[in-house]
């Protein structure tokens, strides 16, 4: 018998106790985001179950999503581990154990849940459970009456917003179903974690007319009290009982040794997303230097100075220009890619390269190798449309010369910058730049 914790039986209350003007459920999405060791999955678990049993009526369909099978089995099995130790689920195997000796049949086998190879299902009321991988092509089939989208943070890219969408689409011919992502925080950007993160932070905020959606997010408010223990309650509302206070405090200990260390323990215990776990700037500093989008024509009779990375075979290739405006920095930057890698790339990096294409972010160019005329037609816009002057371009020296000599026929004063221990000092001052908010790339989180 499980004993929830006063905030599991606050979200519990609201998924199930919560109905619409028609007396169907409430909401349809439900998020919980929370640290690491707090039990999420096996509440998952329970409310599969509940579905499956109970809640989901005849013909329920609970699917347990997971990038790998493996990783789906956590949640699996841990369903199928409450039904065995279910005191009535007992009751019925050993009744139906004793009337199969008694040779006397047993129709009380339609209602008996079973693992089969492939799910776990009961005859009697056609239900099931099921695990799945990552195919969302495979999924247009289904109508789930109840999806569990485990560690979403790990959902890669494109992957895991598709698979979602599908999952999510299936529920339409249901009145209550229901699809619950639950995560700790990650490193991967622009995939479906990023996407609930945003939407249910507006829905908590109330700038949102979302009403089917349900956000639980458990993360620490203030970055600099990373390592105090009473902030920690905050991301960890099961400690003391999951989760022990010693436990973080050990591992807190390890952190503040290792810059490593640190960014692995605000991800996984403060959940709030850091970009790698080696990043060399932390997410905060990297947001600091977000914000609204920034337009040329702001900043049109300027001078700039420029930079070029070709891309040697069939990686992205950047254009970018600083601009300095009030004693701060502006970044604009326009990224190409061969249009027929484009598909491949996104497989490959995880990230969403149409959306970026529709944003204007990144062009596509050329078919196989991008076209580098497409980076000098860039950098003569910038001068024939803008009146937005580069002093200097700097661009690597083993890049194309073909382009450089176009450059400089236009009368672009080119610089070829040797990338090596010499940057040193340039990638500290930029570090502290940042820091200090004096750097800013608009919406450009390509």
């Amino acid at each position: 018998q499980l004993k929830f914790e006063l905030w599991q039986k606050a979200l519990l209350s609201c998924v199930y106790g919560l109905v619409d003007d028609k007396g169907h459920l409430q909401y349809r999405e439900i998020v919980l985001i929370v640290a690491r060791k707090n039990g999420k999955s096996l509440l998952a678990s329970a409310m599969g179950k509940y579905n499956w049993y109970l809640q989901g009526g005849y013909g329920a369909k609970v699917y347990v999503i997971a990038p790998k099978l493996d990783q789906a089995d956590i949640v699996y099995n841990t369903i199928w581990h409450m039904t065995t130790i279910d005191p009535e689920w007992i009751a019925k195997k050993e009744r139906m154990e004793f009337l199969r000796k008694d040779k006397k049949g047993a129709k009380e086998d339609l209602e008996l849940a079973r693992h089969r190879q492939t799910d776990l299902y009961i005859p009697g009321t056609n239900s099931m459970v099921k695990k799945i991988a990552f195919s969302a092509k495979k999924s247009d089939g289904f109508n789930p009456s109840f999806c569990i989208c485990d560690e979403v943070a790990a959902w890669e890219g494109d992957k895991g917003l598709k698979q979602y969408e599908v999952m999510k689409s299936g529920m339409g011919a249901r009145d209550e179903a229901q699809i619950l992502s639950c995560s700790t925080a990650g490193y991967i950007n622009e995939g479906i974690y990023d996407e609930l993160l945003k939407r249910s932070t507006r829905v908590l905020l109330g700038d949102s007319k979302e009403r089917r959606l349900l956000p639980f997010l458990y993360m620490i408010d203030d970055i600099e009290k990373w390592n105090d223990i009473n902030e920690l309650q905050k991301s960890n509302p099961n400690l003391g009982v999951s989760v022990s206070v010693d436990y973080l405090l050990e591992e807190i200990a390890v952190a503040e040794g290792s810059l490593s260390k640190k960014a692995e323990f605000i991800t996984k215990y403060c959940n709030l997303k850091q970009n790698s776990s080696l990043a060399w700037l932390s997410t905060e500093v990297v947001e600091k230097a977000s914000g609204e989008e920034l337009h040329l024509e702001d900043f049109r009779e300027s001078y700039c100075i420029g930079g070029i990375d070709l891309s040697q075979t069939t990686d992205l290739t950047s254009a970018t220009v600083v601009i300095e405006k009030d004693g701060e920095l502006h970044v604009f930057a326009k990224f190409f890619l061969p249009s027929e890698k484009i598909e491949e790339a996104t497989l490959r990096d995880g990230l969403p390269y149409m959306a970026y294409i529709q944003r204007g972010l990144l062009v596509p160019s050329g078919e196989n190798f991008v076209d580098y005329q497409d980076v000098y037609k860039w950098f003569t816009e910038l001068i024939e449309k803008y009146q937005i002057y580069p002093l200097q371009v700097g661009y690597d020296r083993y890049s194309s010369q073909y382009l450089i000599n176009d450059m400089e026929a236009y009368g672009f004063h080119c610089d070829d910058v040797w990338q090596g221990e010499n940057l040193y000092g340039v990638i500290q001052e930029t570090e502290g730049l940042l820091k200090d908010g004096k750097i800013h790339i608009g919406d450009n989180d390509l």
